[in-house]
């Protein structure tokens, strides 16, 4: 069975540029090894991840990133059985939560700023939805962007 599970966190430390490279990189090898895809947004501070996959591998995953010492106030958004993955593309996509995404910022929490703990799950969803879909339309050649 398919599970989508989606949380927020705070980063415990400044990470730099190519830290958060690192952290994206080894979670490309991991997810790959486990059959999981997803996409992470961040923005210096906070994080916003969604992973698809197996229940038991997403299970396991999120359990390390629970006990990671590099989160803090991990927050639990949403966790749901699916019949298909939404982010299948990516091992592990990932954007910058930045001012260019502030329109879906506020399309989505509220306010024109990056904040993962004033959405709801399906704004979660949807934010995570259209930054993907825009990370791909600027790989290939146009399509339907979110609406």
């Amino acid at each position: 069975m398919l599970t989508r599970l989606i949380y927020a966190s705070e980063t415990t430390e400044a990470l730099t540029p190519a830290a958060v490279q690192h952290i994206v990189d080894r979670a490309r090898l991991n997810n790959t090894r486990l059959h999981l895809s997803g996409l992470l947004l961040f923005d210096s501070r906070c994080f916003l991840q969604v992973l698809e996959g197996h229940r038991a591998a997403v299970s396991e995953l999120f359990g390390r990133i629970a006990t990671d010492p590099r989160h803090r106030r991990i927050e639990l958004l949403e966790v749901t059985p699916v019949h298909e993955r939404r982010f299948a593309r990516w091992s592990m996509g990932f954007a910058a939560a930045d001012a260019a995404h502030g329109e879906l910022f506020l399309r989505f929490g509220g306010a024109p700023e990056f904040n993962p703990y004033a959405m709801s799950a399906a704004g979660a969803l949807g934010l995570l939805e259209c930054v993907g879909a825009a990370h791909v339309a600027a790989a290939q050649p146009p399509r339907a962007a979110c609406a």
